[in-house]
């Protein structure tokens, strides 16, 4: 399987994402973080390896599901990347590459799991259904057209974290990194924001909830971030609920990383 993303690809997942950070769209910036050209959104890439891999386990309506993407290095724009797999005894492995076969830009696996328990403190937060109607509309027309519910809810959450929600790393660090935005496009120039990997485990009856036109819900816990001078790296989680109940687990790894000239960036 090949993907390529182009122009209109990443404008779109901008668009849907809140994410317009230069090194999406401008070569200057994109060089000066060593990428040859614009830099794909990591999650954009994403979009079609998730729906892929979501269709190798099958279950029955109650079965969980992990996927588990590394992210290495940035595919960049107009590039052929390929999708590989690879049975283990436990999992499918997964791997997106160089058309060539020299760079691995994701890697990763799916695999059947146990229905996870959720328990949190934090309060969460409910999805206006008007937002999230207009969000999927865009998102089913374009970039989602065919994908998984569970791909599109993943989607449509870590959009709604970048927009709203990305205040609450910063809040969980040290005042070197100031006291950081609470949206995405008020990113500090002088901070580096980079996803490093990516996990869903979300219940499989996700692929039959048609649009998904339900009361949505989050709550984010479990940040743990280890810093040094100028570095903080580490996990957070997202639970989500459709109708009240538990569906959906989405971990994100995360760098923040002060800049004294550069611009910041989030990939």
């Amino acid at each position: 399987m090949q993907l390529q993303f182009g122009a209109e690809q990443i404008e779109t997942w901008a668009g849907l994402s809140g994410d317009r950070n230069p090194i999406h769209f401008d070569l200057e910036a994109a060089r000066r973080m060593d990428a040859a050209d614009v830099v794909v959104h990591g999650m954009l890439a994403l979009l079609p390896v998730k729906h892929r891999m979501g269709q190798v386990v099958q279950g029955l309506p109650q079965d969980w599901m992990q996927f588990k993407a590394l992210l290495k290095a940035p595919v960049l724009r107009d590039s052929t990347v390929a999708l590989s797999t690879r049975e283990r005894s436990d999992s499918t492995g997964f791997k997106l590459h160089s058309s060539d076969g020299g760079s691995e830009h994701v890697i990763g696996h799916v695999r059947a799991v146990e229905a996870p328990v959720w328990s949190s403190t934090t309060p969460g937060f409910l999805l206006a259904r008007e937002e999230v109607t207009a969000w999927l509309a865009r998102f089913r027309g374009d970039l989602g057209r065919g994908f998984d519910d569970w791909v599109a809810l993943d989607a449509l959450i870590f959009s709604h974290f970048l927009r709203h929600r990305l205040g609450v790393i910063f809040d969980c660090l040290s005042p070197q990194f100031g006291p950081g935005p609470d949206r995405l496009e008020d990113l500090s120039e002088h901070l580096l924001v980079v996803q490093t990997s990516h996990q869903i485990t979300f219940c499989t009856s996700l692929r039959s909830l048609g649009e998904l036109q339900a009361d949505i819900r989050c709550e984010i816990d479990n940040i743990h971030l280890i810093e040094s001078p100028g570095k903080a790296v580490g996990t957070l989680d997202l639970g989500v609920f459709v109708s009240d109940r538990h569906v959906m687990t989405i971990t994100l790894g995360l760098m923040i990383k002060a800049l004294p000239t550069s611009q910041g960036v989030m990939q």
